[in-house]
């Protein structure tokens, strides 16, 4: 039996209670599972590629170490590629094809809950730096101070794209026991100027995204997200074939598939990419909105759009679960 034979066989709802207890720690992005599922689904294997996935036993080796279930390879190629090999299950592992299509919804969404997503996340560790806001831009120039005058040039090194290496990633605190007390509060003094332009590099990046050219929003709507005490961001995609269901797919998302701690937020912003071949109905947008207000229950919450080019129907959707006020 293939991957996609497995897949086509077990619904996302069979699996999703071993799921639940496998990623007690994830349950706000089970979300993003069922949309990974249902991409998966509506793949074609690729032609003509033969492959295996081994479901076997690991761990055991050390004294207390637990076993666990592994299936593998599948970070070794395409989807479509992972979607046509033969799953060939050890002799000794007794569980269902139910466990085992989580095992490998889990394991195949590793690196990414879409091919897409997998790409850019490989784009972003080892694709050219692209500083795109000032806080980038300061944050760049700290961690070259950092690396060129703190870190011994024997351990220091460049890539081809100009990206600075250390040869051990610890070096700085190797030198720990040597720093006084005047080094060691500048490191701890930088080490918080770092976190603090990665957050405002974060929230720079989605104020400019929010009010891009062709967005309902303005700049001056979202510019308060640079100053919330904090927030979450959850991105949703409307995998269906039916036009007339996308959003009801984004809803069902954020309602059925998705648990959330409301009570440490108290405000939201919801915003929607609309292909411009495939707009929506303002019936659903209507429908949509009340669900989501029901959903999340504050009183602020904002909503906007915006029309984008695109090969596919999907509608995208991102939620900003944001504190504001401080307690």
């Amino acid at each position: 039996m293939t991957l996609k034979e497995l897949l086509t066989q077990v619904g996302f709802d069979e699996l999703l209670p071993y799921l639940e207890k496998y990623e007690p720690e994830h349950l706000d992005n089970l979300y993003a599972f069922r949309e990974a599922y249902d991409i998966l689904r509506n793949m074609e294997p690729a032609n003509n590629f033969e492959g295996k996935i081994f479901v076997e036993w690991h761990g055991g080796e050390w004294e207390d170490e637990e076993k666990w279930i592994g299936v593998s390879p599948m970070h070794d190629c395409t989807w479509e590629e992972d979607l046509a090999k033969e799953i060939v299950v050890a002799d000794d592992v007794h569980i269902s094809k139910i466990e085992i299509a989580m095992h490998c919804l889990w394991e195949i969404t590793y690196w990414g809950f879409s091919p897409a997503e997998r790409q850019e996340m490989w784009r972003q560790k080892f694709g050219p730096q692209i500083l795109a806001n000032p806080y980038e831009v300061a944050l760049d120039k700290l961690e070259e101070s950092i690396w060129r005058h703190q870190t011994p040039r024997r351990l220091r090194s460049r890539g081809e794209d100009g990206r600075r290496y250390v040869t051990w990633t610890n070096a700085r605190s190797f030198f720990d026991n040597r720093m006084n007390r005047s080094k060691r509060k500048r490191e701890y003094r930088q080490d918080k100027r770092q976190e603090y332009l990665r957050k405002m590099a974060v929230r720079e990046n989605l104020v400019r995204m929010l009010s891009a050219e062709g967005s309902s929003f303005r700049r001056n709507d979202v510019e308060f997200l640079l100053n919330v005490q904090y927030g979450r961001q959850y991105d949703y995609r409307s995998v269906t074939q039916e036009a007339g269901s996308r959003l009801a797919y984004i809803l069902e998302s954020m309602t059925r598939y998705q648990q959330l701690d409301l009570s440490r937020y108290d405000g939201a912003l919801l915003f929607l990419h609309i292909p411009a071949g495939a707009p929506l109905e303002e019936s659903a947008l209507t429908v949509f909105k009340q669900g989501v207000r029901a959903r999340l229950g504050y009183a602020d919450i904002r909503f906007g759009s915006m029309t984008r080019e695109a090969d596919t129907p999907e509608v995208a959707a991102t939620l900003l679960l944001n504190k504001c006020k401080v307690d």
